[in-house]
């Protein structure tokens, strides 16, 4: 809003309406502002019409109660602060200029044409006691014409206008104490204007002087009737229930009030900061967030927002707000001190969109910042994709190459993305090895990475980097890939083997019990190859090939003694694989006459 320049230009059109004033005495004591109502651009030049046939209707029916603003004084005004003589104002720019123009109540509200219907929902607004104060809706009027609408709401305005001089008395005795009189003054007003705000709340203020509460809330209430949204009506109810000590009922009807003036930051932030000190977070939520619905990314609203949400650890909200933050604020993209705790609270919340957008501003502006490539890369996988992410972990130890968490990372993207693609080789076993060796090929490529994980001294990542080695062995298994599958296998098995008798709980076991299973269903299916070369070994390679087949066999048998619980159907069957060759073992044993025996 441009206050400033609209301050300087009103007052030199109150100086000329004051001149006014005492060159024409006999003009009436209270001052009228009717204003275009609001509508949609394809109904403003239906607002504008209406406003002015209000207002020349008004001028015409009212003209001994009421002095009416001009036309042409309301476009002096206007256009003295940029704005257009036929500008549609939003609710606190219609109250400055009623203000700045000393006006007793100004005339506003919403327009809208469906078809053939017109509709306006009027309000009249009290600035000044006036007692001048109404909502209410208008349709079509008749003959469904501007013209005639305009009739129909001038009708209702004048009535309210003609019972405002009974309530103006009715406010002069209440402050003189002369309460029985203003009591009267209040009847006169009501058999006017049988809903006549005015006149209820004067009814209220006398009873609120006699510290009669009840009676003050009923006429409070009495008021709402014929202005639902009216300040003072729910500022007198809002303190009889403050005075009640009922907190909630008071924050509802000072809510109430707020929605009168929706653009009254002020109001609302004071609202949900008294719902925040009672510790209900999602209720001072619910305030901003209405109030955010009129002024969208006011930046005080989404600052007490961030913080409400930030101390009830609602992340989900937390992520929520950042965004909107920065969707307003283009400077935050490249300030770090934003970006860390809007990252985190997205994936706190697992908020995939706010932790794309951020990570992307973060990525973009700090290039250098390894940390930022990491969260880049978990916004990647949040997604499902895993080629971008890889690129992001590949960049992110590249600027820290000690990182053993991020070459874990890479490690086990490298697995997790690795598919046997079978489609199209049908019975084709030379097509399907193929496919299969550029499978286990993509499998193998993690292995550098997994180095550091399990020479790690924090045995976190050693578990970690077991894990992977688990995934990537059994995964080869499951797709055929035996020979492939069994160094992983044979390996990790090596590594996690127990370092006691004791040793057999926990996640390593865990790790074990499937290890062993995959480790002998691949042992065992790969077995034929050692055991031909070893038959067709001559001279001093025969006994230690022997000697290593059967020390495979007690390996392998012993893994799947220990894995049969992953699927005990395979495991047997493997196991008679096993007793097949080991019935072999005497038979080498006397042929080699291998020295020791074999064991």
């Amino acid at each position: 809003m441009r206050a400033l320049p609209l301050v300087m230009a009103l007052s030199t059109a109150v100086a000329a309406a004051a001149t006014a004033q005492l060159a024409a005495p006999q003009q009436p004591t209270q001052r009228l502002l009717v204003l275009p109502f609001q509508a949609a651009s394809v109904d403003s030049a239906g607002s504008i019409a209406l406003a002015d046939a209000v207002r020349d209707r008004i001028t015409s029916l009212a003209k001994a109660k009421v002095s009416v603003v001009a036309k042409a004084k309301l476009c002096e005004a206007l256009k003295a602060s940029g704005f257009p003589c036929d500008g549609l104002l939003d609710d606190q720019q219609a109250r400055q200029l009623a203000r700045f123009l000393q006006v007793n109540a100004y005339i506003t509200g919403m327009y809208a044409k469906t078809g053939t219907t017109l509709t306006a929902t009027v309000r009249l607004i009290d600035i000044s006691s006036s007692g001048m104060a109404a909502s209410f809706v208008a349709t079509n009027g008749n003959p469904g014409t501007a013209t005639a609408l305009a009739e129909a709401i001038a009708q209702r305005l004048n009535t309210v206008i003609r019972a405002s001089e009974p309530i103006q008395a009715c406010n002069d005795d209440r402050k003189k104490g002369q309460f029985a009189k203003a009591k009267s003054d209040a009847q006169k007003a009501l058999q006017a204007d049988p809903t006549s705000v005015g006149a209820y709340l004067c009814l209220a203020t006398v009873f609120e002087a006699q510290r009669m509460l009840d009676s003050v809330l009923f006429y409070s209430k009495q008021a709402l009737k014929g202005d639902s949204l009216n300040s003072a009506a729910w500022e007198n109810i809002a303190r009889v229930y403050q005075q009640r000590g009922d907190t909630v009922a008071m924050l509802q009807a000072f809510t109430a009030q707020a929605r009168g003036e929706p653009r009254n930051v002020g109001k609302w932030l004071g609202i949900a900061q008294v719902w925040r000190q009672m510790k209900q977070p999602d209720s001072a939520v619910t305030v901003i967030e209405e109030a955010l619905k009129v002024s969208p990314g006011d930046p005080q609203l989404l600052d007490l927002e961030l913080t409400i949400c930030n101390e009830a650890s609602k992340f989900a909200c937390s992520s929520r707000v950042f965004l909107t933050k920065f969707q307003h604020d283009t400077t935050l993209a490249a300030d770090t001190g934003f970006l860390k705790p809007a990252i985190g609270a997205a994936q706190q919340a697992k908020d995939t969109v706010a932790l794309d957008v951020f990570t992307a501003a973060a990525v973009l502006h700090f290039p250098n910042n390894a940390s930022f490539k990491r969260t880049r890369a978990a916004a990647y996988e949040m997604r499902g994709k895993l080629d971008s992410a890889l690129v992001m972990l590949l960049a992110a130890l590249k600027i820290d190459p000690k990182d053993v968490g991020t070459s874990l990372q890479i490690a086990q993207i490298m697995v997790d993305r690795a598919v046997l693609d079978t489609a199209g080789a049908g019975k084709d076993t030379a097509a399907l090895n193929r496919r299969r060796a550029a499978f286990a090929q993509k499998v193998d490529s993690a292995k550098p990475y997994l180095a550091p994980g399990l020479n790690s001294s924090d045995s976190t990542q050693r578990l970690a980097a077991s894990v992977i080695m688990l995934t990537a062995g059994s995964k080869l298994a499951q797709a055929g890939a035996y020979n492939q599958a069994y160094p992983w296998l044979d390996t990790l098995l090596t590594i996690i083997a127990p370092k006691n008798a004791a040793d057999t709980a926990g996640p390593r076991q865990q790790i074990r019990v499937n290890a062993s299973f995959w480790y002998g269903l691949s042992s065992v299916l790969t077995l034929n190859g050692p055991y031909q070369d070893m038959t067709k070994a001559k001279g001093p390679e025969r006994c230690p090939k022997a000697r290593a087949v059967f020390d495979r066999l007690t390996r392998t048998k012993n893994a799947l003694i220990l894995g049969t619980r992953v699927h005990p159907p395979t495991a047997k069957q493997m196991l008679g694989f096993v007793d097949q060759y080991e019935k072999a073992k005497p038979q080498v044993q006397k042929a080699y006459k291998c020295a020791p025996s074999i064991s």
